[in-house]
Order: C-alpha cells, then structure tokens, then sequence
C-alpha cells in the first residue's frame, strides 16, 4: 500500500480512508477495551474489594489478640446467682471475720459499743452532721493523730461555722489545719462548702440531711468537691448511724488479697458497691472498724508486710483471716446474730437497738474454728 495523500485523511481524527476506500477507525478514537480478571471483573474493582477485605482481616486480627476481662470479674450477682455461684463474702464469712477479729482488737468494739449505747448520730462523738463532714474530710490521705488536731484547732480558732463563713483570710483557715496536710486545698473545700450551704439554707448547717433517706444523702453531699464515695459513706455511718460500709485503704486491701471478697482488679469505688450490699447490715460498724485497725497492726495484712502500729513487743499477731481458712460456716456468731436482731426493739428514729451490740454478743460466744483450717479455738472473756 503506498503512501495516502493528504486529502484522503479525515480532518476530524476520528476516522481515515484508506487506499481501497474502506473507513477505518483512527488510533486516537479507538476505545480500547478494560482489562479484565478471569472472572470477568475489572482490575480496579477487584483491587478495592482486596483492600477492604484485608483490613476486616487486620480488624479480627486485633480483636482476637486483645485481652478480655475475666468472667469471674465482671461477673455480677445476678449471674453468679443464675449459675449455683455463691457470692461473697457470705453472711457467716462475715460473722466470723467479726468475731475473731473482736477477739484480737476488744477495743475496737468496745468503743463501738458506746457510740451504740449513746444513740450519739455524730463522727467521733460530735453532735452534728456538719461537725461529722468537716471532720471527715479532714480525715483524708493523713493520720488520726494529725486529723484530730487539725479539727481541733479549726474549732478553736472559728467557734462556730458561720465564723468560718465569714472568714475572707484564706490564710487563717489554712493555719488552722496545716498538720492534716494538703491546707489550702481542704481550706478551700471546706469553707465553699458551708458558703454554699449558707446561701442556699440560710445557715451553714447540714443537719437537714436527717430527713433524707441514704440516696438521697449521697446524691446531696457528692455535689461538693472532696466529698466522695468513701467519705460521704463515713458520714452516714459515723455521722447518720446509717447502715453503711465504707472502704478504706486497709478495707480494700485486705478485702482483695486475704479474704478474697473483690477481685484483684476491684477498685475502691467498686469494691464499695459490692461489699455495702453483700456485708450484712449488723455488723457493718464493727466489721469495718475492726478492718482498719487490724491492717494497721497485722503483719499479713498490711500493705508490704509492714504495719503502721506492729505489736510493740516485736511479736506478729495471730491473723484468723485467709482465703483459704475462712470457714463456709459459722452457726454460733451466725445464731446469735439472728437471735439479737429478733430481740432488737425499733428506735424513734427507726434504728434497731438491744441492751447487747451484735459485737459483745461475739466477745460472750466460744468461737471454734473448723478443723480442717487451724484447729485452733479462740476463747472469749465473758463480760464483767
């Protein structure tokens, strides 16, 4: 075929004719057609469902490696109670940790007993709810010594609360609780606090808390800042004689890795919410108090073996408390628990009250651990 002239080319490039008058299509205008996989798709689209398919896998991936909560640990008591699972601590787990500990700490309960024997509703034997607050508060992150000298000296210096009201010098407030630690932070608390309730009850008082049921208390006090969960507890048990069980430091610990109540993982706040509903509501204030003291003396159970106040002839005391020995079963504290309650008389105030606490009930009780544990037996004074 020679070479076409000029003329015979298509102006438009979309189509030329050759030397034989056929059309043929142009180079340029000539569609050609996709590439295509076996399956009769495109390249492009087979790639994109490549790529999404390899992040749904890198997705499974990720989550099959990830850890996962136990399923004891974030079991709930509906659940245990679905599978046959007993939920502790027990009614009897508890009756026995009180009794035994009344045992190595008689003057926990004894001081327990004149709170009760008193019907004083106050923290430390005071005579208001506001008294019970402000003391509470100075309570946290410090030492019973350093606190109570903190509240004292606050008192001394302010005589009454709208004194404190009043009180524009920070500095003053401040001096007053240094030895609690932490003095401007709580100054600052604690003087909002009654500046707040003043302006919104026309006197720094909080006794109108009398009137609330428990959540009620709760949900008033945690609009304060420095009042939280533990501390707002304390004063309903301390201050309201409310049926309250509050964790501490020592509670949680000894909760946690002696007795085996909350899991390892359990938080204050958690722990709190579990053992305030599973700790049977009569031996609430001596079980508690009788906790604190005893991790701040047993070697066991004291936060790396060392004791704030260890026995001061060098010896360690006899802790009763384990996971491993707390006995299933403990029918004299349990029947004699059960005996007081069906004794106990309503108060005014709808407060159980009895001539005996359920703890010098404990202290009047032969407590015979099981044989298989310690084969021990504690042996308890009668009463003068």
């Amino acid at each position: 075929v020679g070479q076409l002239p000029q003329s015979d080319l298509n102006m438009s490039g979309s189509s030329r004719t050759n030397d034989v008058g056929r059309k043929v299509s142009s180079p340029k205008a000539r569609k050609l057609p996709p590439t295509t996989t076996r399956k009769g798709k495109s390249a492009s689209s087979t790639k994109s469902r490549n790529v999404v398919k390899a992040k749904v896998r890198r997705i499974e991936k990720k989550s099959r490696t990830q850890k996962t909560p136990s399923r004891s640990r974030v079991m709930v008591k509906s659940e245990a109670s679905t599978r046959n699972e007993v939920v502790r601590p027990t009614p009897e787990e508890c009756y026995y940790a009180t009794a035994a500990l009344a045992v190595l700490h008689p003057h926990v309960v004894e001081r327990n007993d004149d709170r009760r024997a008193t019907l004083l509703e106050s923290c430390s034997l005071r005579d208001s709810i506001t008294d019970s607050v402000i003391s509470t508060m100075l309570s946290q992150n410090t030492t019973d010594k350093n606190s109570k000298q903190a509240y004292a000296t606050l008192k001394k210096t302010f005589p009454s609360w709208s004194d404190v009201v009043a009180c524009d010098d920070l500095g003053r407030i401040e001096d007053a609780i240094k030895v609690a630690g932490l003095a401007k932070t709580r100054a600052e608390r604690i003087r909002s606090l009654l500046r707040k309730i003043k302006d919104e009850r026309g006197e720094p008082s909080l006794d109108y808390l009398r009137t609330m049921s428990d959540d009620e208390v709760k949900e008033e006090l945690s609009r304060f800042k420095g009042l939280g969960p533990k501390t707002i507890s304390c004063v309903l048990l301390f201050g309201m004689g409310r049926s309250e069980f509050p964790v501490d430091t020592h509670v949680l610990r000894i909760a946690k890795n002696r007795l085996g109540w909350v899991p390892a993982s359990a938080t204050r706040e958690s722990a709190y919410e579990h053992l305030n509903e599973t700790v049977p509501a009569e031996v609430k204030l001596d079980l508690h108090c009788l906790l604190v003291t005893h991790g701040k003396h047993c070697h066991a159970c004291a936060a790396r073996g060392k004791p704030q106040f260890p026995p001061a002839d060098g010896s360690r005391l006899d802790c009763p408390l384990s996971k491993s020995v707390m006995p299933s079963k403990m029918n004299g504290a349990e029947a004699a628990i059960k005996k007081e309650e069906k004794s106990a008389v309503p108060d005014s105030g709808g407060v159980k009250s009895s001539s005996s606490s359920a703890a010098s009930t404990f202290r009047k009780v032969k407590v015979e651990e099981d044989d298989s544990i310690t084969n021990k037996r504690l042996s308890v004074k009668e009463e003068s």
